[in-house]
């Protein structure tokens, strides 16, 4: 397979189970290396882990002997940021991921979508080049599940980062996204490219309810079907 994302996209990846799109991000993150071909990242190959990147996993996998607060600050820790700085930024991100009051707890006094908020302001409080999120709200409710897919979309927006984010979820992808990588059944191939034409900002409660949105999902659906009756 080969395909570019683009500086401050939004590209979704979809496909069933075992085609390897977690594959992908690790590649990305320079977590793998490719049998064969290669991985570049702002031009260069990537040939170790890709400190440029963020990754957001399917579990929070936060340090459990750490408060919100030092979960968050954790990346800036490592990098020697100044501990004024540090508290600064810090404080910025509980506001914007909506966890104030909670700075002090711990990962086990936290509900799965505050944790999986820590995770994301975690990833995103060192500005990044990229961040890469492997099916982050999976194991979530439904109602949560929405708001974290709103709260995600407003930060990127805001952020106008570049983001690449594999899950199983064809509304979710049609939500998020900007474009959508559809894979084949393993070993995956990409089977098409898909623009999504919603405008940003955007609201995930509008956007079910248009025409387009039904267009998207049915198309993205019937990918998924043909795929199956082949297999």
């Amino acid at each position: 397979m080969s395909f570019q994302v683009g500086r401050g996209k939004f590209v979704a990846v979809i496909g069933p189970s075992g085609c390897g799109k977690s594959t992908i991000l690790n590649l990305a993150a320079g977590l793998l290396s490719p049998t064969q071909g290669e991985v570049h990242f702002d031009g260069r190959p990537v040939t170790g882990v890709n400190s440029e990147a963020a990754y957001v996993t399917q579990q929070a996998n936060l340090l459990p002997w750490l408060s919100v607060r030092g979960n968050i600050g954790l990346a800036l820790k490592f990098r020697k940021v100044p501990k004024e700085e540090r508290n600064e930024k810090i404080a910025h991100w509980v506001n914007r991921v909506g966890l104030t009051g909670f700075e002090d707890h711990f990962p086990r006094e936290l509900s799965g979508g505050m944790q999986k908020r820590v995770a994301i302001a975690r990833a995103l409080i060192y500005e990044p080049s990229i961040v890469l999120m492997d099916e982050p709200f999976g194991p979530l409710d439904a109602i949560t599940r929405l708001k974290l897919q709103q709260d995600l979309l407003n930060l990127w927006e805001k952020e106008n980062g570049t983001l690449v984010f594999v899950t199983h979820d064809l509304n979710e992808a049609i939500y998020l996204a900007d474009e959508v990588i559809v894979m084949s059944e393993g070993p995956g191939t990409i089977r098409r490219v898909l623009h999504v034409p919603f405008e940003r900002p955007r609201q995930i409660s509008t956007l079910v309810e248009s025409p387009e949105f039904a267009e998207i999902y049915n198309d993205l659906w019937s990918l998924f079907r043909s795929e199956h009756a082949t297999a």
